[in-house]
């Protein structure tokens, strides 16, 4: 009887239906389309003044890690589109850095979920999806052989409708071609 056991997992296995590596619940949801990724940027706004430029700073993390710092500065443009040029640097853990310019165009969100009279208030203030690239435009260390390249990208901004935080933006930053160069 064993031996039939080990044969028939013999033979799902070789057919992928006894393979132990399943994705589970807790398998991250980005974990299977990563590939294409080249870093996820999370940053929290830390300045926004009344003329569209300021500052935000976090994390990236994926084929590049390190601590982030975005100069933005939104672009006069008709709502309910916005328009951003930005500087963003990344330095990792060995002291390398890699600045890009992110230029991105997006659209406003009016608050979908917000809900009317309640005790605690409307949640989002303003913000929205975006989409563009982001160009290397100086880096050192093994970020050097990067610059001028461009990679494309997609995020969303969001500012809570009342305390003092400024915001948050998500950034996904995905690879324009596979080469055989690591990251």
């Amino acid at each position: 009887m064993q031996n039939r056991r080990t044969i028939l997992g013999g033979l799902l296995g070789i057919v992928g239906l006894g393979s132990k590596e399943k994705v589970s619940a807790a398998t991250p949801i980005n974990a299977v389309n990563q590939q294409g990724l080249l870093f996820i940027q999370q940053d929290d706004v830390l300045s926004f003044p009344p003329t569209g430029d300021g500052v935000r700073a976090g994390t990236a993390t994926g084929r590049l890690n390190g601590t982030t710092i975005t100069n933005f500065q939104f672009l006069p443009v008709p709502p309910p589109v916005f328009q951003a040029d930005d500087l963003v640097m990344i330095s990792d853990i060995d002291g390398d850095q890699i600045i890009f310019r992110a230029q991105v165009t997006g659209r406003f969100l009016a608050p979908p979920l917000a809900i009317a009279n309640h005790p605690l208030g409307n949640l989002f203030s303003v913000g929205g999806p975006f989409t563009g690239t982001y160009e290397v435009l100086n880096a050192n260390g093994k970020y050097g052989y990067l610059i001028g390249r461009k990679f494309p990208c997609k995020g969303l901004g969001s500012n809570p409708a009342k305390g003092t935080a400024l915001g948050s933006v998500y950034v996904e930053v995905y690879l324009d071609r596979f080469d055989d160069r690591p990251i």
